[in-house]
């Protein structure tokens, strides 16, 4: 019985999350944003001022740079005061999640890395943001919602 009603409440009060694993190490930063399809469709309409269907490869492909738009201006990442642009290298739609990688070139001393993490706030308030990052091995973590968006960690 409490099975079944756990499993209606899920079915009343959706659950409006997304991930982000940043990897950074000797020569590149890595980025792999996770986000429910439907989710971002409203986040670009809402963003961009017109509906934009994800939901096949191609129409992902068609609205690759619409997506990184949305993207590098809800996710932030300043390291050592100097704003890192994403530019999306590849991506997947798998079920109903798509994922977006971003990969560059990063050879930079790394002392302090400023993270504005925005994604969907603005369309649902409950969103939550989880963030994991790897920097030069060592492990972080956060949750960002619409009461915390912003976070500053100090590399030592």
């Amino acid at each position: 019985m409490i099975h079944l009603f756990f499993s209606f409440l899920f079915l009343v009060h959706p659950i409006y999350i997304s991930s982000t694993n940043v990897v950074i190490n000797d020569d590149k930063l890595e980025i792999k944003v996770k986000l429910f399809r439907d989710d971002l469709e409203d986040g670009l309409r809402d963003f961009h001022g017109f509906s934009i269907s994800i939901d096949s490869p191609n129409k992902i492909e068609k609205n690759k740079n619409l997506i990184n738009e949305y993207i590098n201006d809800k996710l932030t990442l300043i390291v050592n005061n100097e704003k890192i642009n994403f530019f999306i290298i590849d991506y997947s739609l798998i079920n109903d999640v798509l994922e977006v990688y971003f990969i560059q070139n990063f050879t930079k001393k790394t002392e302090d890395i400023r993270i504005v993490n925005n994604l969907l706030i603005e369309i649902y308030s409950e969103q939550s943001n989880i963030m994991f990052l790897d920097i030069f091995g060592k492990k972080y973590y956060d949750n960002f919602t619409a009461s915390k968006t912003e976070k500053t960690l100090l590399i030592k």
